[in-house]
């Protein structure tokens, strides 16, 4: 991915984290690999997003061999100290966030379809 689709890709990351009150958030390929990523500097953003895109594949093969034909879109996991949210984005990106436990979910999901929009429209370009 060219430096100019990264550089949009983490503005909209950052008007995110500013309008949602999102701890961080990684974008990766769909076997791991680190696009971009708004995470703490605390955290490693290329084991966090390798774990994201190991779990969404896990969930896809999951979903198969139950007998699903339907696509898996967003896993939702709760720890401790956050939310951890991973969106299938396009065939070729996976989006993971952290949210703060204390948030509004259902105001940020609905913050997000919109910059899963713009997010699919920079990808395609």
């Amino acid at each position: 991915m060219n430096i100019l689709k990264i550089e949009s890709l983490n503005r909209e990351l950052k008007e995110l984290e500013i309008r949602s009150g999102i701890t961080g958030s990684v974008i990766v390929s769909r076997n791991g690999l680190l696009i971009t990523s708004r995470l703490p500097r605390d955290m490693d953003k290329r084991t966090i997003g390798a774990i994201a895109a190991t779990m969404f594949g896990a969930i896809e093969m999951a979903s198969t061999a139950l007998g699903s034909n339907e696509k898996v879109y967003c896993i939702t996991i709760e720890l401790d100290d956050y939310q951890l949210i991973v969106l299938n984005v396009t065939n070729d990106i996976i989006f993971a966030l952290l949210i703060d436990l204390n948030v509004n979910l259902g105001l940020i999901l609905i913050e997000l379809e919109e910059t899963l929009k713009k997010i699919r429209i920079i990808a395609k370009r």
